[in-house]
Order: C-alpha cells, then structure tokens, then sequence
C-alpha cells in the first residue's frame, strides 16, 4: 500500500512538472533580482555585464534609468519597433555607438572595483560577439 502511494506521488510531481514546463513557468534556479530580472536575450546579455557585481540600490537605480533611455533610442532605430529584421550597416553602426554611449554611463556610477569586473565583462561579451560574428561570415 505504501509503495502505491508513493509510485502515485511520484507520478503526480512529474505531471506537474511537465505541466509547469508547457506553461513556460521559469527554471527554479533562474536569479529574480536587480540585473538579472530582466526579461529576454537582452535581459541575459545584461546579466553577463554585471556578472560578479554586486549593485547598491542606488547604484540599481540609475543603471535601470540608463537602460531604459538608451532602450528608447535602440527601438527608434528599428523600423517596426521591434527589431524582426536584420539591421543594416549604418543602423548597425548606430546601435555600436548607443552600446558604447550606455556602458560608458553606467560605468561611470560604478566603484573603482566595479569598473574592473564591469571591464573584463565588456570585453568577454565584446569577444564571444566577434566569435559568433567569425562563424556566421
């Protein structure tokens, strides 16, 4: 009878967990706070930037108030808004300049320990980005 329960137990978790996972419900061990809670691969390349960084709420503050702005101007540069699209040479250009305008801000709210992880970050980021851009040529 035990093992009944137990077998029906078992069953009933992985039902649930499959369901959970169709929903689209996040993994357990996703990070929900200050960098990491944003959203999508943009999201994720942000979360690498401040990889090992531990942010002030301050600090929180003003990298969301610089994010955001330069998201602004990032979306006027797509033609639908949304960036379905590859972006030309020029628009990509354009897109290089606002990444560099944005860390420079957001380095400049950053303690001299900051700044040095924040470097190696950008620099680790800016290498995996020629990585992929080496394959797909």
């Amino acid at each position: 009878m035990g093992f009944m329960r137990i077998a029906a137990a078992g069953i009933a978790l992985c039902i649930g967990a499959s369901a959970a996972q169709a929903q689209g419900a996040p993994p357990s061990n996703t990070p929900q706070g200050g960098a990491e809670r944003q959203r999508g691969m943009r999201g994720g390349m942000r979360a690498a930037l401040f990889e090992g960084i531990t942010l002030t709420q301050a600090q929180q503050k003003q990298v969301d108030a610089i994010y955001s702005k330069y998201s602004e101007e990032r979306r006027a540069l797509r033609p639908d808004g949304r960036g379905s699209d590859r972006p030309d040479d020029a628009t990509r250009s354009k897109m290089r300049d606002l990444q560099q305008r944005q860390n420079a801000e957001v380095r400049a709210i950053l303690s001299a320990e900051q700044q040095v992880v924040f470097d190696k970050n950008v620099a680790e980021r800016q290498r995996r980005i020629d990585q992929r851009g080496a394959t797909r040529t």
